[in-house]
C-alpha cells in the first residue's frame, strides 16, 4: 500500500490487534483496542468485531466515527531490540454491510481507515530513533 514502506507494509501484515483512538461530537477521546485487515487493493485498512451472541452490538467507536471521522490507530509490540510500532492517522467511515468478509464469524458493521499520515519507530529506523513520520497524498492507495 502506498504511503508505506515495504518495512511498515510487512509489519502491518503480521499484526492483527491495534488500538484505534476516536472522538465523538463533544471531543472526548475514545480509545480501543481492535481487530485490523489490511485492504491494499482499496488502500485502507479495515475494523471488525467479533458477532457475539445477541446480535450486533452498538460500538463507541463506531458511534465517534460517524460523528468525528477523525481516527488514530497504533499498531505496536516490544521485542528484545526496543519498541515498534506504526501510527496511522486518518480518516474513518462506518459501513453496514460487508464486515462477515474480514473474518468468520464478525459482524456486518465494520469500519474503513484511509490513512492520511504514517508514522513509525523500530521498523526502519532504530527502536529509539524519532518517528519516521510523513504525510500520505490522497488518491495515491494502491498495492505494492
Amino acid at each position: 500500500m502506498r504511503g508505506f514502506s515495504d518495512g511498515e507494509f510487512a509489519y502491518l501484515l503480521e499484526q492483527d490487534l491495534a488500538r484505534l483512538a476516536t472522538a465523538g461530537a463533544g471531543g472526548t477521546p475514545h480509545v480501543v483496542p481492535v481487530r485490523i485487515h489490511l485492504q491494499p487493493d482499496r488502500g485502507m485498512i479495515a475494523v471488525g468485531s467479533r458477532l457475539l451472541p445477541g446480535g450486533v452490538r452498538p460500538r463507541r467507536y463506531r458511534r465517534d466515527v460517524r460523528d468525528n471521522p477523525e481516527v488514530s490507530l497504533v499498531v505496536d509490540d516490544f521485542t528484545e531490540d526496543g519498541p515498534r510500532g506504526v501510527l496511522v492517522q486518518g480518516v474513518g467511515r462506518v459501513h453496514a454491510k460487508g464486515g462477515e468478509r474480514l473474518k468468520p464469524g464478525y459482524e456486518p458493521v465494520w469500519v474503513e481507515i484511509m490513512p492520511l499520515a504514517v508514522a513509525s519507530w523500530g521498523i526502519d529506523s532504530g527502536a529509539y530513533e524519532p518517528p519516521r513520520s510523513r504525510p500520505v497524498a490522497a488518491g495515491t492507495f494502491t498495492a505494492p
